[in-house]
């Protein structure tokens, strides 16, 4: 009986319940890869918010851009800038489709002579002079050729 309490007391010394080097160091791994994986994770996010920003800002800046080139008479001006947030918009109007008159609803000659332009605008930031984005879109110019008449 003595023998079995000296092998006991043996196992206890030997078996302190605390973790060894090893099993310390792989845990200590896996918690790096982790913490490595989720911060390139949180990385990932931040970039894709910034891109996602910058890339709103762009898209309310061409909506205005649009805007201004609708309430202009390309025939009268065929280039120019146009500064709005920011951002630089150098912009070079040509004609596409050529002078048509204007028809009514009825059919009968309008007030003005009609003209489809292609617009291109090289957008660049203010702030830094990089280039942005090139918007093209489409718009008509026009000119008076006939005055309305009263019927009066």
């Amino acid at each position: 009986m003595k023998r079995r309490y000296a092998e006991l007391a043996l196992i206890k010394l030997t078996t302190n319940g605390g973790f060894s080097l090893l099993e310390a160091m792989v845990a200590l791994t896996i918690f790096s890869g982790a913490i490595i994986a989720l911060y390139g994770w949180y990385d990932a996010v931040l970039s894709s918010m910034i891109r996602a920003e910058e890339r709103l800002e762009v898209i309310t800046f061409s909506k205005n851009f649009n805007s201004y080139v609708v309430m202009m008479n390309l025939r009268q001006e065929s280039s120019g800038e146009y500064r709005s947030n920011g951002f630089l918009a150098r912009w070079n109007a040509k004609l596409i489709e050529g002078k048509k008159e204007g028809r009514t609803l009825i059919g009968a000659l309008g007030h003005y002579r009609l003209g489809l332009y292609r617009i291109e605008a090289l957008v660049f930031d203010e702030e830094s002079g990089r280039d942005i984005e090139v918007l093209i879109t489409r718009s008509v110019g026009y000119e008076g050729v006939r005055l309305p008449s009263t019927g009066l």
